[in-house]
């Protein structure tokens, strides 16, 4: 179970790391026409890809926890936001993107909130 997780937290990054790539070209309207008919599609698309990864990769890393200051951290969501933040940057330098900071809220409320699904989810792997 434990390799069937990670290859397909390598799949999944793939994959987000190719909508990165095609939204930096400027051609999510011809890959993906319909977002522009669903409301909040970009925000919602922020939500569940980033907090899929996060979910994933924190599968693979079974959950751990690093300390920070006084809080309890899951490894896999403190460095994919890290790489997170870094992405939504370099936005800045790329003409076909634009920085935001809401599009950034919505990446970490799926790492909080689907991320952290993990360690319900390794208890019940556990069993």
């Amino acid at each position: 179970m434990e390799k069937r997780i990670k290859f397909i937290t390598i799949l999944f990054s793939l994959f987000v790391i190719t909508v990165i790539i095609i939204a930096n070209n400027g051609l999510i309207p011809k890959f993906l026409p319909f977002f522009k008919y669903i409301p909040f599609g970009d925000k919602l698309g922020h939500f569940i890809l980033i907090g899929t990864l996060a979910l994933l990769i924190n599968l693979s890393l079974k959950s751990a926890k690093i300390k920070v200051k006084n809080f309890q951290v899951l490894k896999g969501s403190l460095i994919l936001s890290a790489i997170i933040i870094l992405e939504e940057l370099t936005q800045l330098f790329i003409e076909s993107r634009s920085f935001s900071l809401s599009d950034l809220f919505f990446d970490f409320l799926g790492i909080i909130l689907i991320g952290n699904l993990s360690i319900n989810f390794q208890r019940k792997l556990k069993k």
